[in-house]
């Protein structure tokens, strides 16, 4: 490997820095949004999701109650803050790029990595559920409802757990692969006469 080649993998690349720092701005913003949504008054909530329910009946021709389109409006933002936070996660560790790794350490890094990012994705997930309905106590006509912090949870930790199968199908295929190289290329070469 020549020096020049080397020291782009050792190097810093600020395009990872700034794909981080875009993420957690992301992670920043949808934050305002599930805050600004939950200072509205119950008032204007209320009218919101009529709205909503009355654009989904006259275009899908489907009748939904307001109840549902709000639990389906929490789960959506949360899970959607639960993205982008494992993104903003994932992004961070990529931040600072260094040698790489053999391939089997390569595996139990993304495993252990992956596990950490769903972790602190589900922590910011869980603590911006709660604040968000503690923050609803003190909004005119709304109250605090520890369902809405589990509905919260239930969207960011099915996409956690989606994310987390696929990742360890990956780590199980790329694992599987190394095995039957390292068997074939152990394997002693028999020379003809």
């Amino acid at each position: 490997m020549s020096l020049k080649q080397e020291k782009q993998k050792k190097a810093f690349h600020p395009l990872y820095f700034l794909f981080t720092f875009i993420m957690w701005i992301l992670v920043i913003g949808w934050l305002a949004v599930i805050f600004s949504l939950s200072a509205e008054s119950a008032e204007v909530s209320s009218m919101r999701s009529a709205d909503l329910v009355r654009r989904i009946s006259d275009n899908l021709h489907i009748y939904v109650t307001e109840d549902f389109v709000r639990n389906c409006a929490h789960i959506f933002e949360f899970t959607i803050l639960s993205a982008l936070a494992y993104i903003a996660m994932f992004a961070t560790n990529h931040v600072k790029s260094g040698e790489i790794p053999p391939a089997s350490s390569y595996l139990d890094k993304l495993k252990n990595d992956n596990e950490v990012y769903i972790a602190v994705a589900l922590w910011i997930t869980a603590l911006s559920a709660a604040t968000d309905e503690y923050h609803q106590i003190f909004v005119q006509g709304r109250s605090a409802s520890l369902l809405d912090v589990f509905l919260d949870l239930s969207g960011a930790f099915v996409l956690m757990m989606i994310i987390r199968i696929v990742v360890s199908i990956h780590v199980y295929v790329k694992n599987k692969k190394q095995i039957t190289l390292n068997v074939v290329s152990s394997e002693p070469h028999i020379e003809e006469m």
